[in-house]
């Protein structure tokens, strides 16, 4: 059966940048994700940033909302660490479900790891739910290259995807959000 063209311009884009990430090298695919680790790291770092801004409705959801963004980022990143295929001309990632499981506990790991970091740097707290809204954005981003990787993906299949993550997404901001406006601090173990 032929390969169905990609049904939309998000699909097709998509796609795109799947293809970019995949046509570096292997040996090379380490450098983006450990120089975005690096990043993070040094994000939070930063002692009392977030207290120089001006307080904005929602700020703290924003907050909380960008932890399955950034580290969502990580995992695609990582994604192109995986073995890789070529399959009707165009070059995709050959990761299984074992290679999803995998790349999602190694972002959510790296996510506790940069809580534990938080917690010895003054002006910043460090939150296990942070930890699940990291685990949550690599996840939708992993279910969406997943399904991208399909030989006929179904209509409307990417648009569920990403709802689906989005909203998941939102909803471990809004938990960890709830959270920190009920206790005044991030939910951690000590």
């Amino acid at each position: 059966m032929p390969e169905t063209a990609p049904s939309s311009v998000g699909e097709r884009w998509l796609r795109g940048v799947g293809h970019a990430l995949l046509t570096q090298p292997r040996l090379l695919s380490w450098l983006a994700p450990v120089a975005w680790a690096a990043v993070i790291f040094s994000m939070s770092a930063s002692e009392g940033v977030l207290e120089d801004l001006p307080v904005l409705p929602l700020q703290g959801f924003i907050w909380n909302f960008a932890h399955p963004v950034v580290f969502g980022l990580l995992a695609l990143l990582i994604v192109p660490i995986a073995p890789r295929r070529v399959q009707g001309g165009r070059r995709w990632t050959s990761m299984g479900g074992i290679g999803a499981i995998w790349t999602v506990a190694l972002v959510t790991l790296y996510g506790f790891t940069d809580e534990l970091h938080q917690s010895i740097v003054p002006g910043r707290d460090a939150s296990l739910l942070d930890v699940l809204s990291d685990g949550v954005g690599a996840t939708a981003v992993v279910v969406i290259v997943l399904y991208l990787g399909r030989k006929e993906p179904q209509p409307g299949g990417l648009r569920a995807r990403f709802l689906g993550g989005l909203v998941a997404c939102a909803a471990a901001a809004a938990l960890a959000t709830a959270w920190d406006a009920s206790f005044s601090e991030g939910l951690w173990l000590f």
